[in-house]
């Protein structure tokens, strides 16, 4: 019965495998192993319908079982999952605990093992979201190194495009950062170029090189790269909304405000079909500030003539967009 749950959770009719997982869970009579089974199945299709809370529940209870019975490989995979749940709630020290727990007890491991990398990258992306990006560097490099040793293509692409973000961060203060950028492009074209029908890798690599390209003070080139991204790619509205927001800020370095005012309200179209909060808060929050920065600029721009007692005032702007999800 629990294979049965599973095929439904590969299938992706997640939310059958959460009403079947809490049906089994209510009929009892399984295991503590077939329970902590349960829970950390359940907690994967959560976190996969953005059910953050009900995913942290879950799979603390998946880690409770599985440490109790000591089923190690059952608790790696857990703690794993668990620990992606903290950090989509901002919970940050509880799901560095829950990476550190891991590694804790990797040499009880077998099946487990092979998550070591993709822990890596969820503790460097923790690391990134807490601003310390000299330990998300370091996690992010031993990521993408444990897939590239593997072979394992798309597990290294996705570690190195964080990494770059850091670097990129990080290259506001140390402009050597942006040489490691350009090194580690290059590895990201060869993975893209080994996959040339699927946009993925081509539109996150052209992306990649429009925010490097950004940061070297080259907004034209960069213009045209994100330009490129959002072509190879335009179905993702993830992908969208940061492809605009470069373009929003190449747009900015030209002295261009009604431009940039353009992409920014195209990257709050995409972070609602996205429907992500974060990203639509993201949005609302970059609008502002261009509005509260550029506007006398953009209502010039459009031909307008403001009147001195409407610019005197701050623009007020609507709370981030919620919707329901079901």
């Amino acid at each position: 019965m629990v294979d049965a749950l599973a095929r439904l959770m590969e299938e992706g009719r997640f939310t059958r495998c959460i009403d079947t997982a809490d049906q089994m869970l209510r009929q009892g009579g399984w295991s503590p192993v077939q329970m902590a089974a349960i829970h950390l199945i359940s907690c994967r299709c959560r976190l996969q319908l953005q059910d953050v809370q009900g995913a942290v529940e879950a799979g603390q209870a998946a880690v409770r079982l599985a440490q109790q019975e000591g089923q190690y490989d059952l608790l790696g995979r857990a703690l794993l999952n668990l620990g992606t749940a903290h950090a989509a709630l901002q919970q940050y020290d509880q799901a560095l605990r829950c990476f550190f727990d891991y590694f804790t007890h990797m040499p009880h491991y077998q099946e487990a093992r092979r998550l070591e990398g993709a822990v890596w990258k969820h503790l460097g992306v923790t690391y990134q979201r807490r601003l310390e990006p000299e330990k998300a560097a370091y996690a992010l490099e031993e990521a993408q190194r444990w897939f590239a040793v593997r072979q394992i293509d798309h597990g290294a692409f996705t570690s190195r495009h964080d990494l770059i973000n850091v670097y990129l961060y990080m290259s506001a203060a140390d402009r050597s950062k942006l040489v490691a950028v350009r090194r580690l492009l290059f590895r990201q074209q060869e993975i893209a170029r080994r996959y040339p029908t699927e946009p993925y890798y081509t539109g996150t690599y052209l992306l990649d090189v429009s925010a490097w390209l950004l940061r070297s003070g080259r907004p034209v080139l960069a213009a045209v790269a994100a330009s490129e991204a959002l072509a190879v790619w335009p179905d993702d509205p993830v992908h969208a909304f940061h492809c605009h927001l470069v373009l929003h800020h190449c747009a900015l370095a030209r002295e261009s405000p009604r431009l940039a005012l353009g992409h920014v309200l195209a990257a709050c179209s995409a972070a609602v079909a996205a429907a992500d909060p974060q990203l639509e808060r993201l949005a609302t929050e970059i609008l502002g500030d261009l509005v509260e920065r550029e506007g006398v600029a953009i209502l010039r721009e459009l031909g307008r003539s403001p009147v001195d007692s409407v610019l005197a005032e701050k623009v007020t702007l609507p709370p981030p967009l919620r919707r329901n999800l079901q």
